[in-house]
Protein backbone atom coordinates (compact mmCIF):
# COMPACT_ATOMS: atom_id res chain seq x y z
CA UNK A 1 0.00 0.00 0.00
CA UNK A 2 2.92 2.03 0.96
CA UNK A 3 4.31 1.68 -2.81
CA UNK A 4 1.30 2.52 -4.36
CA UNK A 5 1.10 5.62 -2.49
CA UNK A 6 4.65 6.98 -3.08
CA UNK A 7 4.20 5.76 -7.30
CA UNK A 8 1.21 7.63 -7.30
CA UNK A 9 2.95 10.64 -5.58
CA UNK A 10 5.82 10.19 -8.37
CA UNK A 11 4.01 10.46 -10.65
CA UNK A 12 1.89 13.62 -9.61
CA UNK A 13 5.46 15.48 -8.80
CA UNK A 14 7.45 14.02 -12.03
CA UNK A 15 3.64 15.64 -14.11
CA UNK A 16 4.39 18.90 -12.10
CA UNK A 17 7.85 19.22 -13.24
CA UNK A 18 7.32 18.32 -16.89
CA UNK A 19 4.74 20.93 -16.88
CA UNK A 20 6.70 23.15 -15.47
CA UNK A 21 9.80 23.01 -17.51
CA UNK A 22 6.70 23.08 -21.03
CA UNK A 23 5.83 26.37 -19.47
CA UNK A 24 9.71 27.43 -19.58
CA UNK A 25 9.65 26.59 -23.47
CA UNK A 26 9.52 29.67 -26.18
CA UNK A 27 5.69 29.75 -27.85
CA UNK A 28 6.40 29.05 -31.74
CA UNK A 29 5.66 32.15 -33.67
CA UNK A 30 3.57 31.66 -36.73
CA UNK A 31 5.43 31.66 -40.13
CA UNK A 32 4.51 34.60 -42.18
CA UNK A 33 3.16 33.88 -46.32
CA UNK A 34 6.18 34.97 -48.43
CA UNK A 35 5.01 37.04 -50.97
CA UNK A 36 4.70 36.39 -54.79
CA UNK A 37 7.76 37.93 -57.25
CA UNK A 38 6.08 38.95 -59.96
CA UNK A 39 8.51 39.54 -63.05
CA UNK A 40 7.99 42.62 -64.73
CA UNK A 41 6.34 41.84 -68.77
CA UNK A 42 8.62 42.54 -71.16
CA UNK A 43 7.75 45.63 -74.04
CA UNK A 44 6.85 44.78 -77.47
CA UNK A 45 6.29 46.60 -80.66
CA UNK A 46 3.62 43.62 -81.62
CA UNK A 47 0.66 44.50 -82.61
CA UNK A 48 -2.16 47.36 -85.05
CA UNK A 49 -1.62 50.63 -84.15
CA UNK A 50 -3.35 53.92 -85.85
CA UNK A 51 -2.42 57.60 -86.35
CA UNK A 52 -1.75 61.06 -87.38
CA UNK A 53 0.79 62.85 -89.06
CA UNK A 54 2.01 66.78 -90.46
CA UNK A 55 4.78 68.02 -92.01
CA UNK A 56 6.42 69.41 -95.18
CA UNK A 57 7.48 67.97 -98.58
CA UNK A 58 9.87 70.05 -101.18
CA UNK A 59 11.32 69.19 -104.28
CA UNK A 60 12.27 69.51 -107.90
CA UNK A 61 12.38 68.48 -111.61
CA UNK A 62 13.93 68.69 -114.95
CA UNK A 63 13.44 67.10 -118.39
CA UNK A 64 12.72 67.82 -121.78
CA UNK A 65 9.02 68.19 -123.53
CA UNK A 66 7.75 67.47 -127.19
CA UNK A 67 5.49 69.83 -128.78
CA UNK A 68 4.78 69.07 -132.85
CA UNK A 69 7.58 67.07 -133.37
CA UNK A 70 10.39 69.33 -131.39
CA UNK A 71 11.73 68.71 -128.73
CA UNK A 72 12.92 71.78 -125.71
CA UNK A 73 13.32 71.88 -121.79
CA UNK A 74 11.28 71.83 -118.88
CA UNK A 75 12.02 72.86 -115.17
CA UNK A 76 10.22 73.36 -111.89
CA UNK A 77 9.81 73.09 -108.29
CA UNK A 78 7.57 73.66 -105.56
CA UNK A 79 6.98 72.89 -101.67
CA UNK A 80 4.24 73.11 -98.91
CA UNK A 81 2.29 71.42 -95.66
CA UNK A 82 1.33 67.89 -95.87
CA UNK A 83 -1.00 65.97 -92.72
CA UNK A 84 -3.14 63.01 -92.76
CA UNK A 85 -3.90 59.56 -90.98
CA UNK A 86 -1.84 56.49 -90.84
CA UNK A 87 -2.09 52.93 -89.63
CA UNK A 88 -0.26 49.65 -89.29
CA UNK A 89 1.02 46.40 -87.89
CA UNK A 90 4.35 45.81 -86.45
CA UNK A 91 5.43 41.95 -85.18
CA UNK A 92 8.87 41.63 -83.19
CA UNK A 93 11.43 38.90 -83.35
CA UNK A 94 13.35 39.84 -80.66
CA UNK A 95 14.95 43.13 -81.59
CA UNK A 96 14.09 43.07 -85.18
CA UNK A 97 10.52 44.12 -85.88
CA UNK A 98 8.90 43.95 -89.31
CA UNK A 99 5.58 46.05 -90.40
CA UNK A 100 3.25 46.90 -92.89
CA UNK A 101 1.73 51.01 -92.81
CA UNK A 102 -0.13 52.61 -95.37
CA UNK A 103 -1.14 56.39 -94.83
CA UNK A 104 -3.57 59.34 -96.43
CA UNK A 105 -2.26 62.70 -96.54
CA UNK A 106 -3.77 66.37 -97.49
CA UNK A 107 -0.96 68.87 -99.24
CA UNK A 108 -0.89 72.04 -99.89
CA UNK A 109 1.96 71.45 -102.36
CA UNK A 110 2.65 73.67 -104.86
CA UNK A 111 4.97 74.96 -107.75
CA UNK A 112 5.98 76.63 -110.45
CA UNK A 113 6.89 74.95 -114.27
CA UNK A 114 8.58 76.07 -117.05
CA UNK A 115 8.40 74.61 -120.66
CA UNK A 116 9.31 75.86 -123.99
CA UNK A 117 9.99 73.87 -127.48
CA UNK A 118 9.16 74.27 -131.02
CA UNK A 119 8.59 77.79 -131.04
CA UNK A 120 6.08 77.05 -128.07
CA UNK A 121 6.75 78.53 -124.19
CA UNK A 122 4.58 78.00 -121.52
CA UNK A 123 4.22 78.55 -117.79
CA UNK A 124 2.15 76.59 -115.19
CA UNK A 125 1.60 75.59 -111.18
CA UNK A 126 1.50 72.70 -110.49
CA UNK A 127 0.08 71.20 -107.27
CA UNK A 128 -0.82 67.98 -105.28
CA UNK A 129 -3.61 68.08 -103.46
CA UNK A 130 -3.52 64.67 -102.13
CA UNK A 131 -1.26 61.62 -101.83
CA UNK A 132 -0.74 57.96 -100.16
CA UNK A 133 1.70 55.48 -99.28
CA UNK A 134 1.67 51.95 -98.94
CA UNK A 135 5.25 50.71 -97.35
CA UNK A 136 7.26 47.75 -95.35
CA UNK A 137 8.70 48.08 -92.77
CA UNK A 138 12.08 47.11 -90.71
CA UNK A 139 13.28 48.14 -87.39
CA UNK A 140 15.64 47.53 -84.45
CA UNK A 141 14.30 47.65 -81.03
CA UNK A 142 16.15 49.31 -78.15
CA UNK A 143 13.46 48.66 -75.32
CA UNK A 144 10.57 50.91 -75.91
CA UNK A 145 12.49 52.83 -78.83
CA UNK A 146 12.63 52.35 -82.28
CA UNK A 147 14.78 53.07 -85.22
CA UNK A 148 13.81 51.89 -88.83
CA UNK A 149 14.08 51.76 -92.48
CA UNK A 150 11.03 52.21 -94.62
CA UNK A 151 10.03 51.39 -98.29
CA UNK A 152 6.84 50.80 -101.15
CA UNK A 153 5.45 53.01 -103.47
CA UNK A 154 3.64 56.59 -103.65
CA UNK A 155 0.24 57.70 -105.17
CA UNK A 156 -0.70 60.89 -105.82
CA UNK A 157 -3.41 63.07 -107.59
CA UNK A 158 -1.53 66.27 -109.33
CA UNK A 159 -2.85 69.04 -111.19
CA UNK A 160 -1.86 71.33 -113.54
CA UNK A 161 -3.13 74.95 -114.76
CA UNK A 162 -0.84 77.43 -116.92
CA UNK A 163 -0.91 79.05 -120.32
CA UNK A 164 0.67 78.35 -123.47
CA UNK A 165 1.57 81.10 -125.65
CA UNK A 166 -0.55 79.83 -128.38
CA UNK A 167 -3.40 78.79 -127.62
CA UNK A 168 -4.02 80.29 -123.84
CA UNK A 169 -5.16 79.25 -120.81
CA UNK A 170 -5.21 75.29 -119.73
CA UNK A 171 -6.12 73.23 -116.70
CA UNK A 172 -5.25 68.84 -116.64
CA UNK A 173 -5.18 66.47 -113.83
CA UNK A 174 -3.41 63.26 -113.09
CA UNK A 175 -3.10 60.23 -111.05
CA UNK A 176 -0.09 57.98 -110.55
CA UNK A 177 2.53 56.16 -108.52
CA UNK A 178 6.19 55.95 -107.59
CA UNK A 179 8.75 54.19 -105.82
CA UNK A 180 8.99 55.96 -101.68
CA UNK A 181 12.23 54.96 -99.33
CA UNK A 182 13.35 56.45 -96.43
CA UNK A 183 13.84 56.00 -92.38
CA UNK A 184 12.47 57.07 -89.28
CA UNK A 185 12.94 57.00 -85.22
CA UNK A 186 9.63 56.02 -82.85
CA UNK A 187 9.50 56.06 -79.69
CA UNK A 188 7.07 55.17 -76.83
CA UNK A 189 5.91 58.35 -74.84
CA UNK A 190 3.07 56.78 -72.78
CA UNK A 191 1.54 53.61 -72.02
CA UNK A 192 0.10 53.35 -75.56
CA UNK A 193 1.51 56.50 -77.49
CA UNK A 194 4.60 56.46 -79.40
CA UNK A 195 5.89 59.81 -81.06
CA UNK A 196 7.94 59.51 -84.47
CA UNK A 197 9.69 61.44 -86.87
CA UNK A 198 10.15 60.26 -90.73
CA UNK A 199 11.83 61.12 -93.84
CA UNK A 200 10.72 59.77 -97.15
CA UNK A 201 11.91 60.24 -100.65
CA UNK A 202 10.44 59.90 -103.83
CA UNK A 203 11.08 59.02 -107.32
CA UNK A 204 9.52 60.18 -110.61
CA UNK A 205 5.87 59.73 -110.86
CA UNK A 206 4.37 57.34 -113.76
CA UNK A 207 1.69 60.00 -115.17
CA UNK A 208 1.59 63.73 -114.89
CA UNK A 209 -0.68 66.43 -116.24
CA UNK A 210 0.42 67.95 -119.44
CA UNK A 211 -0.66 70.79 -121.30
CA UNK A 212 -2.77 70.94 -124.89
CA UNK A 213 -0.31 69.55 -127.52
CA UNK A 214 2.79 68.00 -125.62
CA UNK A 215 3.27 64.80 -127.06
CA UNK A 216 5.85 63.34 -124.51
CA UNK A 217 7.38 63.80 -121.16
CA UNK A 218 10.94 62.77 -119.95
CA UNK A 219 12.72 63.39 -117.27
CA UNK A 220 13.57 62.96 -113.00
CA UNK A 221 11.37 64.83 -110.41
CA UNK A 222 12.71 64.42 -106.49
CA UNK A 223 10.46 64.69 -103.85
CA UNK A 224 11.34 65.01 -99.96
CA UNK A 225 9.13 64.29 -97.14
CA UNK A 226 9.77 65.16 -93.46
CA UNK A 227 6.70 64.63 -91.35
CA UNK A 228 6.27 64.12 -87.31
CA UNK A 229 3.61 61.57 -86.60
CA UNK A 230 1.99 60.04 -83.03
CA UNK A 231 0.38 56.56 -82.96
CA UNK A 232 -1.93 55.05 -80.46
CA UNK A 233 -1.07 51.06 -80.26
CA UNK A 234 -4.08 48.27 -79.71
Amino acid sequence: MRKLAFALLAGVAFGAVTTAYASDLPARMPSKAVAPIYAPIPFTWTGFYVGANAGWGWGNGDGTVSIGGATGPVSGSGQGFLGGVQAGYNYQMGSIVVGLETDFKGSTGKGDLNFAAGGVTGTGTGKTPWFGTVRGRLGYAIDRSLIYVTGGGLYAKSTLDGTLSTTGPFSSSATGWTWTAGAGVETMLWDRWSGKLEYLYAGTGSNVPTAPGVTAVSGHAHTNILRAGLNYHF
